[in-house]
């Protein structure tokens, strides 16, 4: 019988050490921290990390994050945090991070989001990235639509009539699809009336309603 590796967890001690390889490369520093094999972080390397001076943080391989980590993070002065690994968030690490305090919060690897999560992250009043979510649901793009900054949705491969009428709604400036092709006369409409900016680059054609 093969049992699971255990998982690597970065301690405080280990962050010290990336950071002092990353200041011998400056141009390293400059593009980003970033994470590709620990599984989670203790809060002491989070601190390690938040006190850094790093401005952009890819902590994409991290699965697993404990409240008082989020809570490091988001009281952190950095402007830019992907946490790509998380598939999941539960309702008290969405609302520490709709506090976050940087300018760009990328949460591409949730691929599902129920309206109460989407309602607490709709409070980051930023450029906020939910790039994994390949289908929304109504009750969340309603949520979603009470966000006030900049909004990615580019997984998003379809857009109902129903969800666009939502989502059109949305309070701040930019809604972005970056991988809808086809998109139906009545969404359409809906997305027409919406106040900000718009964009989808790959739509290729809008096709008739289905429905009479």
């Amino acid at each position: 019988m093969r049992f699971p590796d255990p998982p690597n967890i970065l301690d405080a001690e280990t962050a010290e050490e990336l950071l002092r390889f990353f200041d011998k490369f400056p141009v390293l520093k400059i593009a980003g921290f970033s994470l590709w094999t620990f599984d989670s972080m203790t809060p002491e390397a989070a601190k390690v990390i938040a006190n850094s001076g790093m401005d952009i943080l890819f902590l994409d391989s991290v699965k697993v994050i404990s409240p008082d980590v989020v809570r490091i993070l988001a009281e952190s002065p950095v402007s830019f945090l992907s946490l790509g690994g998380l598939v999941e968030l539960s309702p008290e690490v969405a609302e520490l991070l709709s506090g976050f305090r940087g300018s760009y919060l990328k949460l591409d690897g949730l691929t599902e989001l129920s309206p109460d999560v989407a309602a607490l992250l709709a409070g980051f009043p930023k450029v906020l990235s939910l790039g994994g979510i390949k289908t929304l649901g109504t009750a969340a793009a309603k949520a979603l639509a009470q966000h006030r900054g900049e909004l990615m949705l580019d997984g998003l491969i379809h857009l109902p009539e129903d969800v666009a009428e939502a989502i059109s709604g949305h309070q701040g400036t930019l809604l972005a699809f970056e991988s809808l092709r086809f998109l139906s006369d009545g969404a359409a409409k809906a997305l027409a009336a919406y106040q900000g900016k718009v964009e989808m680059p790959l739509l290729e054609s809008t096709v008739p309603n289905s429905s009479p």
